[in-house]
């Protein structure tokens, strides 16, 4: 860019030099235009370029010394293709010829029209400027020696300026193409425009300085393929500047932008910049006040300021969003704004913060997001953008996220998870690779927070990330009268996601939590429960088979509601020994109980049923006896429990059927992991025939036995009383099966078939 620059101010300096030396060699006496062919011989002999002039050269020397050029062409280098390297329709600049006999300088307006400068790389990467600048560089040595030696043998001429015109250029293009990486770049129909310069001086013993404001106008069209872009600019400003003291000021400035094309965020947008600058170079000093920028939606407004901006750049400011719609914006800027559970949602959406950083962080403090009816505080930094390190502590009042899902039709009938440890998991959804990159330690508090239809209060959640290894605790927060503690951890550095969970629900009304979540409060009561658990995996499906720990449960003074265990029991002794005579008075509610426990072992995706389970109610007992639940297939395998009334119930007959009293009904449960599995007619029904069947054969078997043993008492001798026996009980075994066999089989056979229908 310098060596570019050092090009352009060469290419001016000839410009100038030639003015210089028509206005001072060439008599005015004589015909400027006699002179063309020595200009340009001159032009080619000092740059090695052809330099045609077309036009007339108008010299004037009263009341200004003036000189006008019209259509100069300068050649382009050798080796890029036959064109013009810049080009000039007109220019015109003169000095007031009086104040400069009296070593004033008064300069009128300086017009530059229609001057095209292109610029250019080959396939090289050598610029049409190169050779420009090389013969510069061969000369600027013994010039500055030659310099210094006249400086040392002239008196200093001392020359004040007292003001110049202003610049007006019209019809500009500059144009950028580079063959070496395909950039085309053009900047046409440019404009600049200034007010008069009125500067204070220019002498050794008072520098240059402007402290009049200068008018500036500037606009262009500008049009690149990398990327694929066009649009016009429009800028104004004032300048004011004290050069000795490297102080400058950009006032009131303007800048609108007009945009199009494939690399423009919806193909097309307007951007308004206004501002106040002041730069101190000496001091190494940015002061932006007044910043203000609109694009569509946005309306930013904000102030900075940047030390050591020519070294080690830092800066503090402060920023305003005012109050905008995400959806709107996300279309304007070419994207789709998602669809909500919530037509309103992401709809208001505002930010304020002050902020400080260098080129590696930022640091945004006291920091407000308005989102929709949702309001963020609190402080978010990140370290180092190359490999970003995040800090914060962040606290949000209230939100309700389920506004911000799909909507029903588009959501997943997935069960959600039931702890947050258990929806931590799900983290290994996504790449482990950005799991191993995260940096992160802070603090977050949510006031009021409604998921998956779940009220939860009073979140607060602490996290540390680096290298792998995610650790959220403590985790903590109220849900339905109770409360969450957490341990949660992540480890990302293997081949998968090793994940290990600490958890504990306290005092949850079970209730109200399962009502909220899936429509239907089943059960209720104050439930505890405790996890602790490690598992594996890349995906959901994997935790799910990987899970290993113990679980221990306890739910108090509550309901199965709709399923009256004891109801059904009775009822189904009650068909079976009463020929299908059903129960007085219908089922109650539900199965109320004391306490519902249960300690469970749980390996590799199996969680164990054993002894531990015990559902205590005043009519009835279950225990746990064996099986297990496969997580992984959302299946009960042979889970089985044993039943055990402690009621004598009444039929219609109105006689108590003491066969259940103390009977243990053990109940098998197969099939989707739902309570219906097991808690149903036909499985109860089926239970209660097998366990009341074996106990009246075995009463069966018994009253024979002792009736055999008093026809065996009437005996008078021991062989006989043994032999007696040995026939007897034969033949009443054999009596007693056939009978029993045949009246079971018809009871139990026309008990089912008329309870099942079958």
């Amino acid at each position: 860019m310098r060596a570019l620059l050092k090009a352009i101010g060469i290419i001016i300096g000839i410009v100038v030099i030639l003015f210089v030396a028509i206005a001072v060699i060439v008599p005015v006496y004589f015909h400027p235009n006699d002179y063309k062919e020595e200009i340009a011989e001159a032009v080619q002999e000092k740059t090695g370029r052809k330099l045609d002039i077309g036009g007339d050269i108008v010299l004037s020397v009263f009341p200004w010394i003036a000189i006008e050029l019209s259509d100069l062409e300068l050649g382009n280098a050798p080796g890029f293709p036959d064109g013009k390297f810049a080009r000039l329709d007109q220019m015109e600049v003169g000095v007031k010829l009086l104040p400069l006999l009296q070593k004033r300088l008064e300069i009128r307006t300086v017009k530059v029209h229609g001057l095209e400068l292109n610029l250019a790389k080959d396939k090289n990467g050598r610029a049409n400027w190169s050779d420009l600048i090389a013969q510069e560089s061969k000369k600027e040595a013994p010039e500055k020696d030659e310099k210094q030696t006249q400086d040392t043998q002239k008196p200093e001429i001392s020359l004040a300026i007292l003001g110049i015109g202003g610049l007006d250029i019209q019809n500009a293009a500059l144009r950028w193409n580079d063959a070496q990486n395909n950039q085309h770049y053009q900047l046409e129909k440019l404009t600049i425009e200034t007010g008069a310069i009125a500067p204070e001086s220019l002498t050794p013993e008072a520098p240059l300085a402007i402290n009049e404001p200068i008018d500036f106008k500037a606009s262009f069209d500008l049009k690149g393929n990398q990327p694929e872009i066009t649009g016009h600019v429009d800028t104004s400003a004032k300048f004011t500047a004290d050069f000795a003291a490297g102080a400058y000021r950009l006032s009131q400035l303007q800048i609108a932008t007009r945009l199009a094309g494939k690399a423009v965020p919806g193909g097309k947008i307007t951007l308004d910049l206004g501002a106040d600058i002041d730069a101190d170079l000496v001091q190494q000093l940015l002061r932006i006040q007044n910043l203000r920028l609109a694009a569509g939606q946005i309306d930013a407004n904000g102030a900075i300021k940047v030390t050591r901006f020519l070294d080690n750049p830092a800066f503090d400011g402060t920023l305003q969003l005012a109050s905008f719609n995400p959806r709107t914006l996300l279309n304007q800027f070419g994207g789709q704004a998602p669809e909500t559970a919530d037509p309103k949602a992401l709809t208001s959406a505002s930010l304020s913060t002050s902020l400080t950083g260098t080129t590696q962080k930022i640091r945004l403090q006291s920091l407000t997001v308005r989102l929709d009816q949702t309001t963020l505080r609190g402080m978010l930094a990140i370290n180092d953008f190359s490999s970003p390190a995040i800090r914060f502590d962040l606290k949000a009042d209230a939100i309700d996220l389920d506004r911000y899902l799909p909507p029903k039709s588009e959501q997943a009938t997935t069960t959600p998870a039931a702890t947050p440890g258990a929806a931590a998991s799900g983290a290994a959804q996504l790449p482990l690779d950005t799991l191993r990159s995260l940096n992160a330690n802070g603090k977050a508090r949510i006031g009021k927070i409604t998921i998956a239809n779940l009220k939860i209060s009073n979140i607060a959640l602490d996290l540390k990330a680096k290298g792998g290894v995610i650790r959220a605790h403590p985790v903590k927060m109220n849900l339905y009268q109770g409360s969450y503690s957490g341990n949660i951890g992540l480890d990302a550095r293997q081949d998968k996601l090793h994940v290990s969970l600490s958890e504990k629900l306290t005092g949850v009304q079970i209730g109200p939590l399962l009502r909220d979540l899936q429509g239907d409060d089943l059960l209720s009561g104050k439930f505890r429960f405790a996890l602790t658990a490690k598992l594996a995996g890349a995906t959901p499906e994997d935790f799910k088979k990987t899970v290993s720990g113990k679980a221990d449960f306890n739910l108090e003074n509550g309901m199965i509601k709709g399923i009256d265990i004891a109801h059904m029991v009775c009822s189904a002794a009650e068909s079976m020994l009463n020929s299908g005579v059903t129960i007085k008075g219908g089922a109650s509610e539900g199965t109320k109980f004391r306490e519902f426990t249960g300690q469970l072992p749980i390996t590799k995706g199996r969680v164990g049923v054993n002894h531990t389970v015990a559902l205590k109610t005043p009519l009835l007992g279950l225990t746990g006896k064996s099986g297990a639940i496969n997580l992984g297939k959302n299946h009960l395998d042979n889970v089985t429990f044993i039943v055990t009334p402690k009621l004598t119930c009444k039929g219609q007959t109105g006689k108590a059927l003491k066969e259940l009293s103390g009977l243990d009904i053990p109940i098998t449960c197969n099939g989707p992991m739902e309570i219906s599995s097991c808690l149903n007619t036909q499985t109860l029904t089926t239970a209660v025939i097998k366990a009341v069947g074996k106990r009246l054969e075995k009463e069966a078997i018994e009253k024979v036995k002792e009736k055999a043993r008093e026809e065996i008492g009437k005996a008078v001798s021991k062989g006989l009383e043994n032999k007696i026996e040995n026939e007897l009980g034969k033949q009443l075994g054999n009596q007693l099966g056939d009978e029993l066999g045949k009246g079971l089989g018809e009871a139990l056979g026309g008990q089912l078939k008329g309870i099942f229908g079958q």
